[in-house]
């Protein structure tokens, strides 16, 4: 059960989709909101539940990581650890584990599994964006 005396939510981004450009945009984002002091919630279901896999497990076009290196640009193991370090709050859908047939274990220790619920209660009044 969540904290009920947590700091709301300013910004929760659900993932849906495992494609790379999707996953990049809502991990730039959120460390955008979360650098600028906003309390950020990232909430996976489906197949966006591989951006909370350990070993990212599932992502498609993952060819667009090497353009985003040799362009200077942040990939997405940077800006996940810059999410875990600035204290974002990472859920993902337990039907969505199951479907991709991961288990605790496959997913970063950060990472909560949740009913739909459960989001739909921590994340209370936040902006809402769907990737």
């Amino acid at each position: 059960m969540a904290d009920v005396l947590a700091k709301p939510f300013d910004l929760a981004l659900v993932i849906v989709e495992a494609r790379y450009e999707r996953l990049h945009a809502a991990y730039m984002l959120a460390a955008t909101a979360a650098a600028m002091g906003q309390n950020v919630l990232l909430f996976g279901m489906g197949a966006g539940v591989c951006a909370f896999s350990r070993d990212w497990h599932g992502l498609e076009d993952g060819a667009a990581a090497q353009k985003r290196e040799q362009a200077g640009v942040a990939g997405l193991d940077v800006l996940r650890e810059a999410m875990v370090d600035m204290g974002a709050t990472f859920m993902v859908c337990d039907s969505g584990v199951k479907t991709m047939d991961l288990v605790a274990q496959d997913l970063l220790p950060e990472v909560e599994t949740v009913g739909l619920p459960s989001f739909f209660d921590r994340a209370g009044a936040a902006r809402q964006l769907v990737f």
